[in-house]
Protein backbone atom coordinates (compact mmCIF):
# COMPACT_ATOMS: atom_id res chain seq x y z
CA UNK A 1 0.00 0.00 0.00
CA UNK A 2 1.16 3.57 -0.61
CA UNK A 3 1.94 5.67 2.33
CA UNK A 4 0.11 9.14 2.47
CA UNK A 5 2.88 11.10 1.26
CA UNK A 6 3.47 9.10 -2.02
CA UNK A 7 -0.16 8.76 -2.59
CA UNK A 8 -0.33 13.16 -3.65
CA UNK A 9 3.10 12.97 -5.23
CA UNK A 10 2.61 14.96 -9.23
CA UNK A 11 6.49 14.72 -9.98
CA UNK A 12 5.17 13.78 -13.37
CA UNK A 13 2.74 16.62 -13.83
CA UNK A 14 5.42 19.27 -12.48
CA UNK A 15 7.88 17.90 -15.22
CA UNK A 16 5.02 17.61 -18.13
CA UNK A 17 3.81 21.43 -17.25
CA UNK A 18 7.57 22.25 -16.90
CA UNK A 19 7.88 21.27 -20.47
CA UNK A 20 5.31 22.54 -21.37
CA UNK A 21 6.14 25.76 -20.45
CA UNK A 22 9.62 26.08 -21.52
CA UNK A 23 8.16 24.99 -24.71
CA UNK A 24 5.95 28.24 -24.84
CA UNK A 25 8.61 30.50 -24.09
CA UNK A 26 11.21 28.97 -26.82
CA UNK A 27 7.98 29.54 -29.43
CA UNK A 28 7.34 33.00 -28.07
CA UNK A 29 11.58 34.06 -28.51
CA UNK A 30 11.73 32.28 -32.29
CA UNK A 31 8.48 34.50 -32.84
CA UNK A 32 10.33 37.82 -31.64
CA UNK A 33 14.01 37.20 -33.22
CA UNK A 34 13.18 38.47 -36.37
CA UNK A 35 11.57 42.10 -35.19
CA UNK A 36 13.44 42.36 -31.56
CA UNK A 37 14.61 45.41 -32.56
CA UNK A 38 11.39 47.23 -33.52
CA UNK A 39 9.54 45.17 -30.24
CA UNK A 40 12.57 45.93 -27.98
CA UNK A 41 15.33 48.25 -29.25
CA UNK A 42 15.93 52.06 -28.90
CA UNK A 43 13.49 52.78 -31.05
CA UNK A 44 10.97 49.99 -30.30
CA UNK A 45 7.40 50.85 -29.75
CA UNK A 46 7.65 51.42 -25.63
CA UNK A 47 10.70 54.02 -25.68
CA UNK A 48 13.55 52.67 -23.63
CA UNK A 49 13.45 55.73 -21.15
CA UNK A 50 10.36 54.46 -20.19
CA UNK A 51 11.90 51.09 -19.63
CA UNK A 52 14.48 52.44 -17.87
CA UNK A 53 12.42 54.42 -15.50
CA UNK A 54 9.77 51.76 -14.73
CA UNK A 55 12.56 49.48 -13.91
CA UNK A 56 14.29 52.30 -11.41
CA UNK A 57 10.53 52.79 -9.90
CA UNK A 58 10.15 49.25 -9.58
CA UNK A 59 13.74 48.51 -7.73
CA UNK A 60 15.26 46.88 -10.41
CA UNK A 61 18.08 48.94 -11.26
CA UNK A 62 20.57 46.42 -11.21
CA UNK A 63 18.59 44.67 -13.76
CA UNK A 64 18.79 47.37 -16.16
CA UNK A 65 19.59 45.73 -20.04
CA UNK A 66 21.21 47.94 -22.78
CA UNK A 67 18.34 47.37 -24.99
CA UNK A 68 19.11 50.66 -26.97
CA UNK A 69 22.62 48.95 -28.33
CA UNK A 70 23.06 47.50 -31.53
CA UNK A 71 22.11 44.14 -31.52
CA UNK A 72 21.51 44.04 -27.96
CA UNK A 73 18.13 42.87 -28.21
CA UNK A 74 19.14 39.73 -30.27
CA UNK A 75 21.81 38.86 -28.07
CA UNK A 76 18.76 39.29 -24.86
CA UNK A 77 16.24 37.04 -27.29
CA UNK A 78 18.90 34.22 -27.94
CA UNK A 79 19.69 34.04 -24.15
CA UNK A 80 16.41 33.44 -23.18
CA UNK A 81 15.88 30.86 -25.93
CA UNK A 82 18.80 28.81 -24.55
CA UNK A 83 17.65 29.58 -20.68
CA UNK A 84 14.27 28.07 -22.09
CA UNK A 85 15.87 25.14 -24.40
CA UNK A 86 18.03 23.84 -20.51
CA UNK A 87 14.76 24.52 -18.57
CA UNK A 88 12.72 22.40 -20.84
CA UNK A 89 15.54 19.09 -20.31
CA UNK A 90 15.75 19.83 -16.56
CA UNK A 91 19.71 21.43 -17.30
CA UNK A 92 20.75 23.50 -14.23
CA UNK A 93 17.21 23.21 -12.30
CA UNK A 94 16.50 26.00 -9.79
CA UNK A 95 19.41 27.58 -11.03
CA UNK A 96 18.40 28.00 -15.17
CA UNK A 97 14.59 28.53 -13.66
CA UNK A 98 15.34 31.41 -12.12
CA UNK A 99 17.92 33.04 -14.39
CA UNK A 100 14.91 32.29 -17.35
CA UNK A 101 12.22 33.73 -14.68
CA UNK A 102 14.43 37.02 -14.83
CA UNK A 103 14.94 37.42 -18.34
CA UNK A 104 10.83 36.96 -18.75
CA UNK A 105 10.69 39.56 -16.04
CA UNK A 106 13.27 42.05 -17.80
CA UNK A 107 11.56 41.47 -21.41
CA UNK A 108 7.93 42.10 -19.49
CA UNK A 109 8.89 45.43 -18.69
CA UNK A 110 10.80 46.07 -21.73
CA UNK A 111 7.30 46.18 -23.58
CA UNK A 112 4.32 44.36 -21.78
CA UNK A 113 2.08 45.52 -24.98
CA UNK A 114 3.16 42.12 -26.89
CA UNK A 115 2.02 40.11 -23.85
CA UNK A 116 -0.82 37.97 -23.62
CA UNK A 117 -2.86 35.99 -21.16
CA UNK A 118 -0.04 33.08 -21.27
CA UNK A 119 2.54 35.22 -20.15
CA UNK A 120 0.90 36.29 -17.01
CA UNK A 121 0.27 32.22 -15.78
CA UNK A 122 4.01 32.02 -16.34
CA UNK A 123 5.27 34.65 -14.61
CA UNK A 124 3.01 33.79 -11.52
CA UNK A 125 3.59 30.32 -11.83
CA UNK A 126 7.50 29.69 -12.47
CA UNK A 127 8.64 31.13 -9.21
CA UNK A 128 6.85 28.00 -7.55
CA UNK A 129 7.69 25.16 -10.47
CA UNK A 130 11.34 26.19 -9.77
CA UNK A 131 10.93 24.64 -6.11
CA UNK A 132 9.18 22.15 -6.73
CA UNK A 133 10.11 18.29 -7.65
CA UNK A 134 9.78 19.33 -11.46
CA UNK A 135 12.96 17.81 -12.37
CA UNK A 136 12.40 13.62 -11.79
CA UNK A 137 11.43 13.52 -15.56
CA UNK A 138 13.23 14.63 -19.00
CA UNK A 139 16.15 15.78 -17.09
CA UNK A 140 19.29 16.07 -18.50
CA UNK A 141 22.40 15.34 -16.04
CA UNK A 142 25.70 16.98 -17.15
CA UNK A 143 27.78 14.43 -14.92
CA UNK A 144 29.03 16.84 -12.36
CA UNK A 145 28.60 14.89 -9.26
CA UNK A 146 32.26 13.91 -8.38
CA UNK A 147 33.50 17.86 -8.88
CA UNK A 148 30.48 19.33 -6.31
CA UNK A 149 30.69 15.89 -4.40
CA UNK A 150 30.87 18.34 -1.23
CA UNK A 151 27.38 19.24 -2.52
CA UNK A 152 25.40 16.30 -3.39
CA UNK A 153 26.58 15.13 0.05
CA UNK A 154 25.38 18.11 1.97
CA UNK A 155 21.79 17.66 -0.18
CA UNK A 156 21.83 14.06 0.87
CA UNK A 157 21.51 15.11 4.46
CA UNK A 158 18.40 13.95 6.25
CA UNK A 159 17.59 17.50 7.98
CA UNK A 160 18.66 18.86 4.27
CA UNK A 161 16.46 16.59 2.66
CA UNK A 162 13.71 17.35 5.24
CA UNK A 163 13.46 20.91 4.53
CA UNK A 164 13.62 21.33 0.70
CA UNK A 165 11.15 18.53 0.50
CA UNK A 166 8.70 20.40 2.93
CA UNK A 167 9.29 23.68 0.27
CA UNK A 168 9.05 21.82 -2.81
CA UNK A 169 5.43 20.46 -0.81
CA UNK A 170 4.42 24.24 -0.26
CA UNK A 171 5.44 25.43 -3.79
CA UNK A 172 3.51 22.82 -5.45
CA UNK A 173 0.51 23.64 -3.22
CA UNK A 174 1.28 27.46 -3.89
CA UNK A 175 1.53 26.64 -8.19
CA UNK A 176 -1.75 24.43 -7.98
CA UNK A 177 -3.64 27.62 -5.77
CA UNK A 178 -1.97 30.07 -8.57
CA UNK A 179 -4.30 28.26 -11.53
CA UNK A 180 -7.55 28.47 -9.59
CA UNK A 181 -6.76 31.82 -8.98
CA UNK A 182 -6.34 32.40 -12.62
CA UNK A 183 -9.61 30.83 -13.49
CA UNK A 184 -11.66 32.28 -10.43
CA UNK A 185 -10.79 36.23 -10.75
CA UNK A 186 -11.20 35.45 -14.46
CA UNK A 187 -14.62 34.96 -14.05
CA UNK A 188 -15.40 37.87 -11.79
CA UNK A 189 -13.73 40.47 -13.86
CA UNK A 190 -16.09 38.58 -16.67
CA UNK A 191 -19.00 39.63 -14.21
CA UNK A 192 -18.06 42.76 -14.49
CA UNK A 193 -18.98 43.12 -18.05
CA UNK A 194 -22.69 43.68 -19.61
CA UNK A 195 -21.98 41.35 -22.50
CA UNK A 196 -20.84 38.48 -20.06
CA UNK A 197 -24.12 39.23 -17.37
CA UNK A 198 -26.78 39.32 -20.66
CA UNK A 199 -25.23 36.01 -22.32
CA UNK A 200 -23.85 37.40 -25.68
CA UNK A 201 -20.62 37.56 -25.07
CA UNK A 202 -19.53 34.76 -26.96
CA UNK A 203 -21.80 36.44 -29.84
CA UNK A 204 -19.50 39.64 -29.96
CA UNK A 205 -16.26 37.63 -29.43
CA UNK A 206 -16.62 35.23 -32.11
CA UNK A 207 -17.29 37.59 -34.53
CA UNK A 208 -14.41 40.00 -34.36
CA UNK A 209 -12.06 39.85 -37.40
CA UNK A 210 -9.19 39.10 -35.10
CA UNK A 211 -10.54 35.75 -33.75
CA UNK A 212 -12.90 34.82 -36.28
CA UNK A 213 -10.61 31.82 -37.70
CA UNK A 214 -13.13 28.97 -38.88
CA UNK A 215 -15.74 29.30 -41.25
CA UNK A 216 -18.12 28.01 -38.51
CA UNK A 217 -18.04 30.88 -36.32
CA UNK A 218 -20.59 32.72 -37.93
CA UNK A 219 -23.27 29.93 -37.93
CA UNK A 220 -22.62 28.72 -34.69
CA UNK A 221 -23.03 32.29 -33.57
CA UNK A 222 -25.95 32.25 -35.35
CA UNK A 223 -27.72 30.19 -33.15
CA UNK A 224 -29.26 31.43 -29.87
CA UNK A 225 -29.01 28.78 -27.58
CA UNK A 226 -24.96 27.94 -28.60
CA UNK A 227 -24.16 32.11 -27.13
CA UNK A 228 -26.05 31.85 -24.37
CA UNK A 229 -24.89 28.24 -22.99
CA UNK A 230 -21.37 28.96 -24.25
CA UNK A 231 -20.89 32.17 -22.35
CA UNK A 232 -22.74 31.79 -19.35
CA UNK A 233 -20.64 27.43 -19.56
CA UNK A 234 -17.46 29.46 -19.19
CA UNK A 235 -18.47 31.34 -15.87
CA UNK A 236 -20.17 29.08 -14.52
CA UNK A 237 -17.12 26.59 -15.10
CA UNK A 238 -13.98 29.14 -14.17
CA UNK A 239 -15.96 30.21 -10.72
CA UNK A 240 -16.24 26.29 -10.16
CA UNK A 241 -13.09 25.24 -10.75
CA UNK A 242 -11.15 26.81 -7.68
CA UNK A 243 -13.41 24.57 -5.64
CA UNK A 244 -14.39 21.15 -7.58
CA UNK A 245 -10.83 20.67 -8.92
CA UNK A 246 -10.01 19.31 -5.15
CA UNK A 247 -11.99 16.44 -4.81
CA UNK A 248 -11.43 13.12 -6.28
CA UNK A 249 -15.13 12.91 -7.57
CA UNK A 250 -15.50 16.18 -9.51
CA UNK A 251 -11.54 16.73 -10.67
CA UNK A 252 -11.92 14.58 -13.42
CA UNK A 253 -15.00 16.10 -15.10
CA UNK A 254 -13.73 19.40 -14.33
CA UNK A 255 -10.52 18.56 -16.43
CA UNK A 256 -12.94 17.53 -19.50
CA UNK A 257 -14.60 20.01 -19.90
CA UNK A 258 -11.71 22.84 -19.12
CA UNK A 259 -9.32 20.64 -21.93
CA UNK A 260 -12.76 21.46 -24.50
CA UNK A 261 -13.06 25.00 -23.30
CA UNK A 262 -9.74 25.69 -24.41
CA UNK A 263 -9.31 23.12 -27.38
CA UNK A 264 -12.27 25.43 -28.95
CA UNK A 265 -10.72 28.92 -28.15
CA UNK A 266 -7.80 27.24 -29.90
CA UNK A 267 -9.66 25.91 -32.98
CA UNK A 268 -12.26 28.74 -33.53
CA UNK A 269 -10.07 31.64 -32.24
CA UNK A 270 -6.47 30.75 -32.33
CA UNK A 271 -5.70 31.68 -28.75
CA UNK A 272 -2.84 29.48 -29.31
CA UNK A 273 -0.08 29.89 -26.10
CA UNK A 274 -3.36 30.86 -23.22
CA UNK A 275 -4.66 27.57 -24.51
CA UNK A 276 -1.94 25.28 -24.23
CA UNK A 277 -0.38 26.75 -21.07
CA UNK A 278 -3.59 26.17 -19.32
CA UNK A 279 -3.94 22.83 -20.58
CA UNK A 280 -0.66 22.03 -19.74
CA UNK A 281 -1.40 23.07 -16.37
CA UNK A 282 -3.73 20.60 -15.48
CA UNK A 283 -1.36 17.82 -15.55
CA UNK A 284 -0.32 19.28 -12.24
CA UNK A 285 -3.62 18.17 -10.60
CA UNK A 286 -2.66 14.76 -11.53
CA UNK A 287 -0.97 12.14 -9.54
CA UNK A 288 1.79 9.90 -10.33
CA UNK A 289 -0.41 7.13 -9.12
CA UNK A 290 -3.00 8.27 -11.61
CA UNK A 291 -0.62 8.58 -14.43
CA UNK A 292 0.45 5.47 -13.61
CA UNK A 293 -2.89 3.61 -13.64
CA UNK A 294 -3.66 5.26 -16.65
CA UNK A 295 -0.22 3.73 -18.80
CA UNK A 296 -1.70 0.38 -17.40
CA UNK A 297 -5.54 1.08 -18.29
CA UNK A 298 -3.63 1.39 -21.97
CA UNK A 299 -1.32 -1.33 -21.92
CA UNK A 300 -4.48 -3.36 -21.26
CA UNK A 301 -6.80 -2.19 -23.71
CA UNK A 302 -4.69 -0.93 -26.74
CA UNK A 303 -3.76 -3.76 -29.47
CA UNK A 304 -0.55 -5.30 -29.29
CA UNK A 305 0.05 -3.68 -32.88
CA UNK A 306 0.13 -0.07 -30.60
CA UNK A 307 2.12 -1.13 -27.77
CA UNK A 308 5.92 -0.01 -28.11
CA UNK A 309 7.93 -3.44 -27.79
CA UNK A 310 11.91 -4.04 -27.79
CA UNK A 311 13.30 -4.34 -30.99
CA UNK A 312 16.63 -6.90 -30.76
CA UNK A 313 18.14 -9.33 -33.28
CA UNK A 314 18.91 -12.70 -31.90
CA UNK A 315 22.37 -13.59 -31.48
CA UNK A 316 24.26 -16.75 -33.26
CA UNK A 317 24.24 -19.80 -31.85
CA UNK A 318 27.72 -19.68 -31.76
CA UNK A 319 27.94 -16.84 -29.30
CA UNK A 320 25.11 -18.09 -27.12
CA UNK A 321 26.71 -18.96 -23.62
CA UNK A 322 25.70 -22.32 -22.67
Amino acid sequence: MLRRTETFRNSIGLSIYRCVLAALVMKNMIFYYPMATSMFGQDAIVDYDNYVGLMNAYGLRFLIYPFHLAYAPQVFILLTFVAAFAFFFGIGRQIVGIGLWVLLLILQQRNGYILDGSDNVIQVTLPFLIFTDAYRYNTYRLGLSERFSGLTKLTQQPVVKLVWGTIGRFATLALLIQICYVYFFTALAKLQGSLWLNGTATYYTMRVDEFRQTSWNIPLTQNHYFVVLSTYFTIFWELSFAFLIWFRQTKWVVLFFGILLHVGIWVFMRIDNFSWIMIGSYALFVTDRNYQAIATFCKQWLPKRFQLRPQYQPLPEEQLVK
